[in-house]
């Protein structure tokens, strides 16, 4: 591992690669089955893929694709020119601890401020381990809105409003939020209502891998594939070992 991962790893509080194997985040094509999302590899390994394989392999250093055919080893160097991705925007990290070594980062406009944040435009299970402090982010703030937010159980629907230019707002502290609990998202315009299920975890986790695990075990996508992509390594893809 570089001293420029390195030292990111550490700013941000995450395992090395080193001391960790690596996690299937993704996986198409004929030998999908055998490499389903949450599987764990050996980082020095070997793993064969056949002809239009693809997986999406993580570990503390972030997210790279593998592509078939070919044999490869699943913790092998990534390119070292320009280092990690910030992280900020994905585990809600200080910022300026996770651009230690950066050389990208998540905008601060028009971009999710974390993996941690309701995107309203998605339907999908939604992982919250701090309740206090969750928020709603939309992608989409040109125009002033009018959201209303309905409940599985009585009494607990509410309407929010959306000033232009607004992209983040609080959720209400009256609405209860608890593991396998419902709520339908609708505003004016919207064809189809958004569907979010909340699954409460214990703790946030605070590693990369241990944090995609979380999102995997409990059907997040909408914060997986954020993750996927923020923490995506700066290469191309990796070339077969042999």
């Amino acid at each position: 591992m570089s001293i420029r991962y390195l030292t990111a790893a550490v700013a941000l509080g995450l395992a090395t690669a080193s001391s960790a194997a690596v996690l299937v985040v993704r996986s198409s094509g004929p030998s999908a089955r055998s490499f389903p999302p949450g599987k764990s590899l050996d980082d020095n390994g070997k793993i064969a893929l056949k002809a239009n394989d693809t997986l999406v392999v993580l570990d503390a250093r972030g997210t790279r694709t593998l592509k078939g055919p070919g044999t490869f080893t699943p913790g092998g160097p990534a390119k070292a020119a320009g280092a990690m991705s910030s992280l900020g925007a994905v585990t809600g990290a200080n910022r300026g601890r996770a651009r230690v070594g950066a050389v990208r980062s998540v905008g601060l406009g028009s971009a999710r401020p974390s993996i941690w944040h309701i995107d309203v435009s998605k339907t999908s299970n939604m992982c919250v381990a701090s309740p206090a402090g969750l928020s709603m982010w939309r992608p989409d703030a040109s125009k002033a809105a009018v959201m209303t937010l309905s409940g599985e159980q009585p009494g607990t629907s509410r309407q929010l409003k959306w000033a232009a230019g607004q992209r983040t707002q609080s959720w209400p502290t009256d609405l209860p939020i608890s593991n396998g609990a419902g709520y339908r998202l609708s505003w004016e315009g919207s064809a189809v209502p958004t569907r979010i299920q909340f699954r409460t975890l214990a703790t946030r986790p605070s590693a990369l891998e241990d944090t995609a695990s979380k999102l995997i075990q409990n059907g997040c996508t909408a914060q997986l594939d954020l993750l996927i992509e923020t923490a995506r390594l700066p290469e191309a893809g990796a070339t077969p070992t042999g």
